[in-house]
Parts: structure tokens; C-alpha cells; sequence
């Protein structure tokens, strides 16, 4: 549910005039609906999660009505691998 959130506000970043902008379009539709039938609805997946639906709305309309003047970058998700390490006496 979480990649599906986070799909979402991806192509709801998107700029407008681009080939993505139907899926900002859809996306904002999507997250501006309160459909609590379907599984994998906003409402839904923000309950499950234990979000608050209308305060991520709240974010989403600000940031359309102030968007980045660069478009974001691409995250970089960081593994972080434990190593053992023995110190001698």
C-alpha cells in the first residue's frame, strides 16, 4: 500500500504539459476522491497506514499551488549493511 501511495504522489508531481500529465491528472483524482469501497482507495490506504488523509490533501494542494521551480530529483534509497567488527584485548 505504501509503493502505491508513493506511486501517486510521483505522478502527481508531474509536470503539467508532458506526456505525464494525464497520470497527474488521474493521480489527483484519485487522491481528492473519498471512495471506501475499492481496497486500494486513498481513504483506505491512508487508514491502513495510519495517515491522515486530509492533511496529505492539504500538502498536495500546496504543494500544486507552489511547486519546485526544479522538478525533484530522483530518491536514492541508501542499504545499510551491518558489519561485525572485533576488537582485540
Amino acid at each position: 500500500m505504501y509503493a502505491v501511495l508513493e506511486d501517486a504522489v510521483l505522478c502527481f508531481q508531474k509536470s503539467q504539459g508532458t506526456d505525464a500529465a494525464p497520470l497527474a491528472k488521474d493521480a489527483e483524482q484519485w487522491f481528492f476522491a473519498n471512495d471506501q469501497r475499492w481496497p486500494f482507495s486513498f481513504v483506505n490506504i491512508c487508514a491502513a497506514l495510519g495517515l491522515n488523509a486530509e492533511y496529505i490533501r492539504m500538502g498536495l494542494q500546496r504543494w500544486r499551488q507552489h511547486p519546485p521551480a526544479v522538478s525533484p530529483k530522483k530518491r536514492r534509497r541508501t542499504v545499510l549493511t551491518h558489519t561485525t567488527i572485533s576488537v582485540a584485548a
